[in-house]
């Protein structure tokens, strides 16, 4: 099995169609951005969409925001194809990817968002795996905080886990925390710095959160 793997074009629409299959069955329609929206991440300078092939197929995709003006990198959204699970893939595409953005841009926290694995789901064990996952590849677990994604639609929104990808840092202060998610509402999801789902992640936190 050769995989390959390598960014997105803008002009790639085939590419882009490929990508599209592959993330409207990954994710619940309460965490999905509209098909328009990705396009227009796609064209931003904000954003990499790295995708994995084999045999000129897509089977994987992952994309990264990366913005100057912000003191951390977001994994958005990452997925493999169902019938290429467990073989490797995510974690090639995973690594690839940090590697690559580290490089041109510099080394910053890397912020993934996960459904929460203790919420009572049919898809518990999945995410209690998609934890594992993470965890082996280095990324650690914000203790003590539930993340309420910022998503925009009409879904409600199940409860999730922020990871923190960083060889060197052992636990998050509040105040950093909070610039964070402030950056992630306002220039990833276009909601409002004040946006009263920030204000109720940050009540009764301690200042210092370790990284689990």
């Amino acid at each position: 099995m050769q995989l390959s793997i390598d960014t997105l074009s803008q002009k790639n629409r085939e590419g882009f169609d490929d990508f599209y299959n592959i993330y409207s069955i990954s994710f619940p329609l309460s965490e999905q951005k509209s098909k328009e929206e990705l396009l227009e991440m796609l064209h931003s300078p904000n954003y990499t969409v790295f995708i994995s092939k084999i045999s000129n197929k897509t089977v994987g995709f992952c994309i990264i925001f990366h913005s100057f003006k912000t003191s951390f990198y977001l994994l958005e959204y990452m997925a493999v194809d169902t019938t290429q699970r467990n073989y490797g893939i995510g974690s090639k595409l995973f690594l690839y990817a940090i590697k690559e953005i580290f490089c041109k841009y510099g080394t910053k926290p890397l912020l993934v968002e996960i459904d929460s694995p203790h919420q009572k789901s049919q898809e518990q064990e999945i995410r209690k795996r998609r934890e594992q996952f993470y965890k082996k590849l280095g990324c650690r677990k914000i203790d003590q905080f539930d993340y309420l994604l910022a998503i925009k639609n009409e879904q409600t929104a199940p409860l999730m886990k922020l990871l923190v990808y960083h060889t060197k840092m052992q636990n998050v202060l509040k105040p950093q925390l909070r610039g964070w998610l402030e950056d992630v509402y306002t220039l990833v999801y276009g909601c409002s710095k004040d946006d009263e789902r920030i204000a109720k992640m940050f009540l009764n936190l301690p200042q210092t959160l370790n990284l689990i």
